[in-house]
């Protein structure tokens, strides 16, 4: 294990680049990706667990609707949010990642390496999303199947595993189309279960329930099981369903770590989640595989520095003392990676 302070994003950008050019390229995210707009996923955990812990289902379910539903307003925002608020910043945060992981894509010439890069995320928002909607040359693969002339969108995980290939229209010359994958391991506020069957893409709910609804134990079950999200507790898994769907998405995660010269970059997530955790460092056992995390702060790194301290292919990036490592400074050299790119094929 390395650790790294975070001084000046082009040293970084320099060192991160090397690994970039030979990688096949993984992201994972966690809730810290998502703010200021949303609050940090594990302390609602905490509180859900809290109330499980003392046999208080109702209040736990309760716990979890509200903050499902927070997500589901934060999204109604964005379509009409003024630009200094969180909201707006926090898209544009994952705006300006997205551009240039496009265009580092973009600008690989090595055939060997798909033009592709996965980013996993236990986040349920449409950050991603609806910041990707804002780039019209990135190709985004959320693994729903829009067929034409299907009224539905089913979710298909094998479509992550699609190439798509444009060829010229004299000498029929093929290039990759560089694509990202969004695997969203925890679901999301757009998806929906129809009953225990398959999960369909559909419009985040908009309508929370009202207070005298919240009453209901019943109603608040059922607001809960009409959204197809594995909910951040103890009981993960709701159905059948969503466990499958869960397992699939893990193995995804899993075989990603296990691919030659695999190459993970970590950002806003904690590790508190044990099942990827431990899929991550039985990934670490892939002598080829580099994980890279970014520390947002000297106790986050500390942190990881204990549960990563054996294993020597992680580098952890973390601030100088007294300051953050945000959204912006990763921005900072991923988009310096960018442009280095560009000028290293030009």
């Amino acid at each position: 294990m390395e650790v790294i302070e975070f001084s000046d994003p082009e040293i970084l950008a320099k060192l991160l680049e090397r690994h970039i050019q030979s990688a096949h390229i993984n992201f994972l995210f966690g809730s810290g990706a998502s703010m200021p707009a949303i609050q940090l996923a594990g302390t609602v955990e905490r509180e859900i667990d809290t109330l499980l812990a003392r046999s208080d289902n109702d209040g736990a379910n309760i716990k979890a609707l509200e903050f499902i539903e927070e997500l589901e307003r934060q999204h109604a925002a964005l379509s009409h949010a003024p630009l200094s608020t969180p909201v707006e910043t926090t898209r544009n945060n994952y705006a300006g990642l997205l551009k240039s992981i496009d265009r580092i894509l973009f600008e690989r010439k090595n055939i060997l390496l798909p033009r592709q890069a996965n980013m996993f995320t236990t986040n349920y928002d449409e950050f991603f999303e609806t910041a990707a909607s804002s780039l019209p040359t990135l190709l985004l693969n959320d693994g729903f199947n829009r067929r034409v002339g299907s009224s539905e969108f089913e979710f298909e995980p094998e479509l992550y595993f699609d190439r798509l290939y444009r060829s010229g229209t004299v000498y029929q010359h093929q290039s990759e189309v560089p694509t990202i994958n969004l695997i969203k391991m925890h679901g999301s506020i757009s998806w929906k279960r129809q009953t225990d069957r398959k999960v369909v893409f559909g419009t985040p709910e908009t309508v929370p329930l009202t207070p005298i609804e919240r009453l209901n134990a019943n109603r608040v079950r059922q607001a809960l099981s009409n959204r197809a999200v594995i909910l951040p507790n103890m009981r993960k898994f709701e159905s059948t369903l969503l466990d499958r769907v869960y397992f699939d998405l893990l193995r995804l995660y899993s075989n990603a770590l296990e691919v030659e010269n695999a190459l993970l970059f970590v950002f806003g997530f904690s590790f508190a989640d044990e099942h990827i955790l431990d899929i991550t460092k039985r990934g670490l056992r892939n002598p080829t595989a580099k994980i890279v995390i970014f520390a947002y702060s000297a106790g986050g790194s500390i942190d990881f520095e204990a549960k990563f301290s054996a294993h020597r292919n992680v580098l952890i990036i973390k601030p100088e003392v007294g300051s953050h490592l945000g959204f912006t400074e990763l921005n900072s050299i991923f988009d310096l990676i960018g442009r280095n790119t560009e000028t290293i094929y030009d």
